[in-house]
């Protein structure tokens, strides 16, 4: 006798094919990682592994999220506030959260990451996972609010190098979360942490992934014992390099990429100065040639003697622009062709370059004189040259060492902020030319600085709007300087990191000199509550959505599970089943119980929303009955501490 089965169809039977291929992708790029970190022992040896105490726990750590909320009051402009954010929290719990709103992937995330950490010299103060050495018990009782030691870290420990991993590995994980697929990471450091963070990165990163190590030589040290390091390390890298391989073969099909073909390149410098004169100088003498030229001259010659733009050459004018007339017309290398160019005075045919014409095609070359583009010398028994114009030739490779002295950003901070308020900024104008560099001048970029400081980051990136009415949008985070003397930490966002964006956006500087106001604003957040019991209860319903959300994604490949449009229903995970939130406005505290009723309508949105059944359902408590078959109760607050693994910490409490 034959037995009758019922078969049951299967999330994995109702994906597409590419939907399967896109979760096993995922599957092994998080198997990958994490092999990375866990599949060595803490005392083996690898030549090619980074290996310090804490290694084997890195991953397990669970990082708690916080509750962000907006500040009105330090906001701008004041109470209205705008697209940009500036935060103020722990870094490391601020991306975790981040990742509702700015999770990587192929259209989504940031384009760039900007990484400034501590350097570790012996001066810096930072927190790091010191659970390696102390027992859970023990660990309790020194964790400070984010659930990290916080300590100055001297140049005499020996575990230094230890307790500086334990920091920043966390974060260049948390930041490989948040970048999108073609976007980079960039970090300074110097030489105290520089191994380190390399091995670090060709782990989490893939050494394929690398793009360039600059070297910025920022200043000189006129007594030293030995050499004089006065340059620091810039680390450029992609979280996928095929991506920006294949961008650049789609930018060089496009009209906008065709000057470089697709690739990276930065601004000539003094090329932006040149430009600007000359339009001025074309808007005030109109077709008059050589009223632009005599005027041109003058701004030349009124250049400082060490200005970038007296290097260039392009210093004649025409109808089209500034040109220079000295292009090669020989090829490149080798030997190219040879045929006979005319001389327009003489009739007879001009001197040929040693390796031949550049053009194989003698009409392509017609065609250039028939332009105008080609500068004929006095006679035919001289080689014949190019003209070439600026604007053809604004751009130029980025070299890889960078000679501009650090003092240019303590300046700056001093003119917008006064004297004495921040030791060693960066140069907002070096960091504005690296974020247009590895975004193609994006105008539309999204920039992430965890590490904000004085904000530099925030007044490039305001700086890059201005000059090109760009849209860009910067995310800083920032928690406070416990070695700054001058600024209280408790203030150290809102009085320093903030108020320099604000200054420059006000346009009123402390300097007192004129500027311009900036039609733009950020909203000022504050992350200084971790997601506990009291922060759960007292949360809104979007608050809490998003919470529910942050873990939910954890154990869903880090996809974007939220779903929209529903009252109950505010996300799927990545096998397809729904979440759903009952959290009704009206009652106190949102304190409503799942009902039969409201069940019935979270499955018929589950049903609207074709997502898989059972459905989880939060909620404080329960009157509905039970179905495991129709959906799974998670009671609220106990089932998400459990999930943040605070549940023994609340009942310690």
């Amino acid at each position: 006798m034959e037995l009758k089965t019922e078969t049951k169809t299967t999330i994995y039977q109702q994906m597409s094919k590419e939907e399967l291929i896109q979760m096993v992708e995922e599957l092994r790029e998080e198997a990958r990682i994490g092999s990375v970190f866990s599949s060595f022992a803490e005392s083996g040896a690898n030549d090619a592994t980074l290996m310090w105490q804490g290694r084997n726990r890195f991953l397990a750590e669970n990082v708690q999220p916080v509750s962000i909320k907006p500040v009105p009051d330090k906001s701008f402009p004041l109470n209205v506030g705008g697209r940009h954010r500036i935060i103020d929290g722990d870094n490391l719990a601020v991306m975790r959260s981040l990742l509702t709103d700015f999770r990587g992937g192929e259209r989504s995330g940031f384009d760039v990451i900007y990484i400034d950490p501590p350097y570790n010299t012996g001066k810096d103060i930072f927190a790091y996972n010191d659970s390696y050495r102390f027992s859970k018990s023990e660990l309790a009782k020194i964790r400070t609010t984010v659930h990290r030691v916080e300590r100055a870290v001297l140049l005499d420990d020996p575990s230094r190098h230890t307790k500086w991993i334990n920091h920043i590995a966390p974060r260049l994980f948390a930041a490989r979360k948040l970048l999108k697929n073609t976007g980079v990471i960039i970090i300074s450091i110097d030489e105290h942490e520089l191994p380190r963070l390399w091995m670090l990165l060709e782990e989490m990163y893939q050494e394929r992934n690398r793009i360039a190590t600059l070297i910025w030589e920022r200043s000189r040290k006129n007594d030293p014992s030995y050499v004089s390091e006065g340059h620091e390390y810039i680390l450029i890298w992609a979280k996928d390099k095929s991506a920006l391989d294949a961008k650049i073969k789609r930018l060089a099909e496009s009209e906008e990429g065709q000057k470089t073909k697709g690739k990276w390149r930065k601004r000539k410098d003094g090329v932006d100065e040149i430009l600007a004169a000359y339009a001025a100088a074309k808007l005030r003498h109109q077709d008059d040639l050589q009223g632009i030229q005599d005027e041109m001259k003058q701004f030349f010659k009124g250049l400082p003697k060490d200005h970038p733009a007296r290097k260039i050459r392009y210093r004649h004018v025409d109808e089209f622009g500034m040109f220079n007339n000295d292009g090669d017309l020989g090829w490149p290398s080798g030997t190219g062709p040879t045929y006979d160019v005319i001389h327009p005075v003489t009739q007879l045919p001009c001197a040929v370059p040693k390796s031949g014409w550049r053009f194989t095609d003698p009409a392509d070359m017609e065609k250039l004189i028939a332009e105008g583009k080609v500068v004929f010398k006095k006679d035919h028994t001289l080689v014949p040259r190019r003209k070439v114009y600026l604007h053809e030739m604004e751009h130029e490779v980025a070299l890889s060492v960078i000679r501009k002295m650090g003092q240019r950003g303590v300046e700056t901070v001093e003119q917008v902020l006064g004297k004495g308020k921040f030791k060693s900024p960066k140069d907002h104008e070096l960091l504005a030319e690296l974020f247009n560099l590895v975004t193609w001048r994006d105008p539309k970029a999204l920039i992430l600085d965890p590490y904000a400081g004085s904000g530099t980051t925030g007044h490039a990136v305001l700086e890059m709007n201005a000059i090109d009415n760009g849209q860009r949008q910067f995310v800083l985070i920032e928690n406070g300087d416990p070695t700054n003397k001058v600024v209280d930490r408790d203030e150290y966002t809102d009085t320093l990191t903030a108020e320099r964006v604000r200054r420059v956006l006000s346009g009123k500087w402390a300097d007192g000199k004129q500027r311009v106001e900036l039609s733009d604003g950020f909203t000022f957040y504050e992350a200084k509550k971790t997601v506990g019991k009291k922060v759960i209860m007292e949360s809104n319903r979007e608050s809490l959505a998003d919470i529910i959300l942050q873990i939910v994604e954890e154990d869903s490949n880090r996809i974007d599970c939220r779903v929209e449009g529903y009252k109950y229903l505010i996300g799927r995970t990545k096998l397809g089943y729904g979440i759903a939130l009952v959290w009704e406005p009206g009652r106190a505290n949102g304190h409503q119980p799942l009902t039969r009723e409201i069940r019935s309508k979270i499955i018929e949105e589950a049903r609207a929303a074709n997502v898989t059944l059972p459905v989880y359902i939060y909620a404080v408590a329960n009157v509905s009955p039970e179905n495991d078959s129709l959906y799974r109760f998670q009671q609220i607050p106990d089932s998400i501490l459990y999930r943040l693994n605070l549940l023994n910490e609340e009942d310690e409490e």
